[in-house]
């Protein structure tokens, strides 16, 4: 019976993992979303970086966990991580959802925003520009003075 069990990879080595599956005939999926940038720009993004699907039998387990590029197999204690099909279908609907309908990035320009985490835990911030897919730079007023910084999104609250 084949099952679709979950590896943990490097995340800057996701073509060599690929490459290496290829060659031993393994079936995968690395599902990919797409978002919507506030400049009307999409982009693809991993959805769960760092983690593939490989659907085998039991019996090639060692095979899997030797190929190269692969960091382990997901266990939790002697139980092999393991996902049917239905499972990976659900993913695979929401990952072809987003190709039509991309996700929204909930952060704009000139949005305030409350800092929901750390020092300055409770500020109300002003976001002025979107560096990076996980960080933001925000307006933060500290004694009478406004400054740059840039924090993450998760940081932050509406």
């Amino acid at each position: 019976m084949k099952y679709w069990l979950i590896a943990l990879y490097k995340t800057n080595e996701i073509s060599r993992v690929k490459k290496n599956l290829d060659s031993q005939k393994f079936e995968y999926y690395s599902p990919v979303i797409h978002i919507k940038n506030n400049n009307s720009n999409t982009r693809e993004e991993l959805l769960f970086p760092g983690y593939i699907f490989i659907k085998t039998s039991l019996n090639r387990y060692s095979a899997l966990k030797y190929t190269m590029g692969v960091k382990k197999i997901l266990k939790f204690g002697d139980n092999i991580s393991k996902m049917n099909d239905d499972e990976i279908n659900k993913i695979r609907i929401i990952e072809n959802a987003s190709r039509s309908d991309p996700i929204v990035s909930n952060f704009k320009i000139g949005q305030d925003a409350v800092i929901a985490n750390g020092s300055f835990k409770g500020s109300m911030v002003k976001i002025c520009s979107l560096p990076h897919k996980e960080r933001v730079e925000i307006l933060l007023t500290l004694l009478g003075s406004a400054r740059r910084i840039v924090m993450f999104q998760k940081d932050l609250s509406f």
